[in-house]
């Protein structure tokens, strides 16, 4: 089972947000056998632009980044990562502000599994499956 610890220092994440994060985080829970906790933080566009330009190299702002530590298989812990995600970016006219954050949640977890969209097949079973992890909470038709 994943535990997780949401750092929202900005108090946009809603009773229902959380709700909805707790659902998906139980339904991904099932695609990892191993006890795992990772921390969610809420950041801002100016907070997210810093992370992004220090690790990534880029000096712009992005919606979701995410941070695995199952790369270092030297450190003998539970805690898988962090994920960041822009509340500020999470807005989109066709969906509602929940849905856009479930859906960076989700995104941004499989990448904490080990999931990427570097290559076109990957990007398709990554996708594939966020797809269908929406629509299991019943955000996706």
């Amino acid at each position: 089972m994943f535990k997780f610890i949401v750092n929202d220092p900005h108090q946009v994440v809603s009773r229902q947000l959380t709700s909805l994060f707790k659902k998906a985080n139980k339904l991904i829970s099932g695609l990892n056998k191993q006890d795992s906790i990772y921390d969610l933080v809420i950041a801002n566009n100016q907070e997210i632009k810093m992370i992004n330009n220090q690790y990534r190299h880029i000096n712009k702002p992005t919606d979701v980044i995410s941070f695995a530590l199952h790369d270092a298989a030297s450190i003998k812990t539970n805690l898988i990562g962090e994920i960041y995600i822009n509340y500020q970016m999470a807005t989109n006219p066709k969906n509602t502000f929940e849905f856009e954050m479930v859906f960076l949640f989700i995104h941004g977890l499989l990448h904490l599994l080990g999931y990427d969209h570097q290559r076109k097949q990957k990007e398709k079973e990554m996708f594939a499956l966020q797809n269908k992890l929406m629509k299991q909470l019943n955000l996706l038709k």
